[in-house]
């Protein structure tokens, strides 16, 4: 059987930073690791949109990553 073991949370604030040249979106990413697994998503979420706030650009969404390591379980 396998089994998977919760190893890190990451959340990405995606940011919108204008325009180029060429007229196509700058997005701007900037990841914070190491998040607790035991945060519920709603408080994450008020973290990213607090956090976002404090930023220069614009935010376009938030994206939550999570690994997880793949191990084999020998019954």
């Amino acid at each position: 059987m396998i089994a998977k073991n919760h190893t890190n949370s990451k959340l990405t604030l995606v940011l919108d930073a204008g325009l180029d040249e060429n007229n196509k979106n700058i997005i701007k990413n900037k990841t914070f690791s190491n998040v607790k697994a035991s945060v519920s998503n709603e408080n994450l979420y008020e973290l990213g949109t607090a956090i976002s706030d404090l930023q220069s650009y614009p935010l376009t969404k938030l994206v939550k990553k999570e690994e997880y390591e793949l191990v084999n379980e020998i019954e």
